[in-house]
């Protein structure tokens, strides 16, 4: 439903672009409690449950979005290998928060193209 479509295509390509933020981390920046991983992890959770709650959808919808929410994290967790362990400066926080609320717009525009 979402990985299949240019807009996901296009949110990769959107990420690939932006690696070098996680590759040049300042050493002086103060760093997020939680590693790239957990808050990738955290802010997609949060955006995709938030997606659910506002789109009425059957139960089959739900599941198919937690499949999909799953291959998304795979996604990040191939292209970010090397710095899900590390802990985020404040640039790189706000572009996870920026990405997962990407992911959501992409789910929302999706969800409402389907008809109950």
């Amino acid at each position: 439903m979402i990985i299949d479509t240019d807009g996901y295509i296009e949110l990769v390509h959107y990420l690939s672009e932006n690696l070098e933020l996680f590759t040049h981390t300042d050493p002086q920046a103060q760093k997020s409690e939680q590693t790239v991983g957990e808050l990738f992890e955290t802010e997609l959770a949060d955006n995709i449950m938030r997606a659910c709650q506002q789109h009425s959808m059957s139960q089959d919808d739900r599941i198919n979005i937690v499949r999909e929410a799953d291959a998304i994290f795979h996604d990040l967790e191939e292209v970010l290998a090397s710095v899900l362990a590390r802990r985020p400066d404040a640039r790189q926080h706000a572009f996870i928060k920026e990405y997962a609320g990407l992911v959501k717009n992409l789910i929302d525009s999706e969800l409402s193209k389907l008809v109950y």
